[in-house]
């Protein structure tokens, strides 16, 4: 088999808390936060995913179980932890990604965002999409940012 693909997902209720909101390693300005343990950077917790799925090495839960242990980890370090597991005998092809937000308008940070994936994953086969969820109550209504992603894999 050359070519492994994964889907990721991830889901982060909104919060008020006085905690950065961090999207792709991009720290947007914004009222508010992401709930969670680590940092609650769902984009990279998405990705971070996907390439576990694409090697079938489970998901991030199974390394980052949620506990006082990995309490405000960097989501960074979650994607250099799985990337590192992979160097050896996978690539990355194409990563696709698709953030869910009515809130915060997040076009303008769309640039930032692919230039920092790119310097995480160490490609710029990355593509991004921001979709608002039209006032819909899905995936969390206004009240969450919710990422889907898909990686093309090839082995080395």
């Amino acid at each position: 088999m050359k070519y492994k693909i994964g889907l990721g997902f991830d889901v982060h209720r909104l919060s008020k808390k006085k905690r950065d909101l961090i999207l792709g390693g991009v720290k947007i300005p914004s009222n508010f936060s992401l709930e969670a343990v680590s940092d609650g950077d769902v984009v990279l917790h998405t990705i971070a995913d996907a390439l576990c799925g694409a090697c079938s090495l489970g998901d991030i839960g199974d390394y980052f179980p949620p506990s006082k242990k990995y309490e405000r980890i960097e989501s960074v370090k979650i994607v250099k932890f799985i990337l590192d597991k992979i160097k050896r005998k996978f690539r990355i092809i194409n990563i696709d990604i698709i953030i869910v937000a009515e809130k915060p308008r997040l076009a303008p940070f769309k640039k930032r965002i692919l230039k920092s994936l790119a310097a995480i994953l160490g490609t710029k086969a990355i593509n991004l999409k921001v979709k608002s969820k039209e006032g819909l109550d899905i995936l969390g209504g206004k009240s969450a940012i919710s990422c889907f992603a898909i990686a093309l894999l090839k082995h080395r």
